[in-house]
């Protein structure tokens, strides 16, 4: 659960209604396009939930810096706040959570350098020297399909979500889907060309 003093905007109560009804692709999507730590307490919630799927849960985990974490180890808090999400994946994982694996880990989650030299660091370590496990699971995370999003459920296509994703400043394009993207990105076209100027 998310401490109580933290203070959630109107759009990203509606943006996590939309993803309690959503598949888990769409919740991989999401994070995918989260910024940290703007969108920290987002992607805890995410976390926190018993349906998030084991991939999510990596794509968190590594972009948590946890190598940061093991060249300068300290106990895991008892509670974790939104801003320390590599303590919130180890616990939960701890206590049965992301067992559900249906979405393939990519690169756009964590490349195989970054597992490597994950899994390089923690050899080096004495056995007992950290007060924290890190799943074996999360050093070499196989397995699943990679994400499908129907133009409906894609921020990029839908209309109705565009616009919340582009409030709470998740990355979307500038312009909404439709005519006026297009002509936005036609604009571009002509601007890199030096056909188009844009007036003072």
């Amino acid at each position: 659960m998310l401490p109580e003093k933290q203070k959630i905007s109107d759009g990203e109560r509606a943006l996590r209604r939309v993803l309690k009804a959503s598949p888990q692709d769409l919740w991989l999507d999401t994070i995918r396009r989260a910024k940290l730590p703007e969108h920290d307490s987002l992607i805890y919630w995410m976390l926190s939930q018993t349906e998030c799927d084991f991939a999510i849960a990596v794509h968190a985990f590594y972009r948590s810096d946890p190598i940061a974490y093991l060249d300068d180890p300290k106990p895991l808090p008892l509670r974790p706040s939104p801003s320390n999400i590599f303590a919130l994946v180890l616990q939960n994982w701890d206590t049965g959570s992301y067992r559900s694996h249906r979405l393939l880990v990519e690169d756009i989650d964590v490349t195989a350098r970054q597992i490597a030299r994950l899994n390089q660091k923690i050899m080096a370590k004495p056995k007992g020297a950290l007060p924290f496990s890190i799943p074996p699971r999360f050093l070499q995370p196989e397995g699943g399909d990679p994400l499908k999003l129907p133009p409906h459920l894609s921020p990029e296509d839908a209309r109705n979500l565009w616009p919340l994703y582009a409030e709470l400043k998740l990355d979307v394009p500038d312009a909404p889907p439709g005519i006026r993207r297009r002509l936005a990105k036609a604009a571009a076209v002509l601007r890199r060309l030096g056909l188009l100027r844009d007036t003072p």
